[in-house]
């Protein structure tokens, strides 16, 4: 009796072993008693509702690219040169801008002789502005009708364009060289310069002579 309890006591050590065996084989490879159980496998299904913040970047520059596309293609359709062209006339109504320049002028004459060495008198050509859509370039005055004489008061207030700028001369030193630009324009040197010989002026009231005179600029 006591040899077969032994027997049945090796027997069972046996099976256990076995079994543990077994189990062992069943494991991660070269894994052990304390190997990690094998990771779950998680089935991802794709969404089909509105794209939420995690959306494919993929997605995002495709839209992005398909609306650059789109700005582009409006933006040069509409920047191509000569693609639409004005039907309409030009007419000789001068802009109100064209207008207002000669109204801050005021009043231009253009001389053509000057009477200082004997009296204080001019005689020069009223003129007109020329400007607006029909003139080109900027708009200019141009002299036209008859030569009129014009007398200056004795504190007529005189002015000559110094470096295109003016400066203020006393009036036989202003007579003499609005006569020099007249007569014999290329003896006239710098600072100085002739330009066209056109003056803005301002006619006194009551005697009709003229007590303000400026040189102007004209190329």
């Amino acid at each position: 009796m006591r040899v077969r309890q032994l027997s049945t006591t090796a027997t069972t050590a046996l099976l256990l072993a076995a079994t543990g065996l077994a189990l062992t084989a069943c494991g991660p490879q070269g894994g052990g008693a304390g190997a990690a159980p094998a990771p779950a496998v998680t089935v991802t299904t794709t969404p089909t509702a509105t794209p939420t913040a995690g959306a494919s970047p993929v997605a995002h520059t495709s839209a992005g690219a398909s609306a650059g596309a789109s700005a582009g293609a409006s933006t040069g359709a509409s920047a191509k040169p000569g693609a639409a062209k004005s039907s309409a006339k030009p007419t000789a109504t001068p802009s109100s801008d064209c207008t207002a320049d000669a109204a801050r002028v005021g009043r231009v004459i253009q001389a053509v002789e000057v009477g200082y060495s004997t009296s204080v008198w001019i005689k020069a050509k009223e003129t007109v502005f020329r400007c607006g859509p029909d003139v080109p370039g900027e708009g200019y005055f141009e002299a036209t009708g008859p030569v009129k004489v014009f007398q200056l008061t004795n504190e007529v207030k005189s002015s000559v364009l110094r470096e295109l700028k003016a400066e203020q001369l006393p009036l036989n030193d202003f007579m003499k060289h609005v006569d020099t630009c007249l007569t014999d324009r290329n003896s006239v040197r710098l600072p100085y310069g002739c330009y066209g010989s056109q003056f803005a002026v301002t006619i006194e009231k009551g005697s009709g002579k003229i007590d303000k005179i400026d040189e102007l600029y004209r190329p």
